[in-house]
């Protein structure tokens, strides 16, 4: 196998074991919260959405870098990039965290936002 096709293969691998985390994460939230999560996923992109939160993220599969946003009526947007590293880990905009980390802090930044909304909604 060359090189460049073994490296693709890693990143694709990365990225599936980072969008499992975090839909594992985010159910996890979803029964401590009693939110409804809904996912959409494409080979290369995942969307996590709760109430009017959303959370997108795209990951280039040959290179292992993307980006994230998240979204709410009330806060509005942030977004941010990351590159998937081999070593397991995940360098997001100003931090590198382990894969489970960086997929934990996601879905609780989605659970949040999806929380402030709710209030801000009643």
């Amino acid at each position: 196998m060359s090189a460049p096709s073994a490296a693709a293969m890693l990143e694709s691998e990365l990225w599936v074991s980072f969008v499992s985390l975090l839909r594992s994460y985010a159910a996890a939230a979803q029964l401590s919260s009693g939110d409804t999560v809904q996912f959409e996923e494409t080979e290369n992109s995942i969307t996590a959405a709760s109430g009017h939160a959303r959370f997108d993220m795209q990951c280039d599969l040959r290179t292992g870098a993307g980006n994230w946003q998240l979204r709410s009526d009330h806060e509005g947007k942030m977004q941010g990039r990351f590159q998937l590293l081999h070593d397991g880990r995940i360098a997001l905009d100003d931090k590198t965290l382990d894969l489970d980390h960086a997929a934990i802090d996601f879905a609780a930044a989605l659970r949040a936002a999806a929380a402030r909304q709710a209030r801000n909604d009643r």
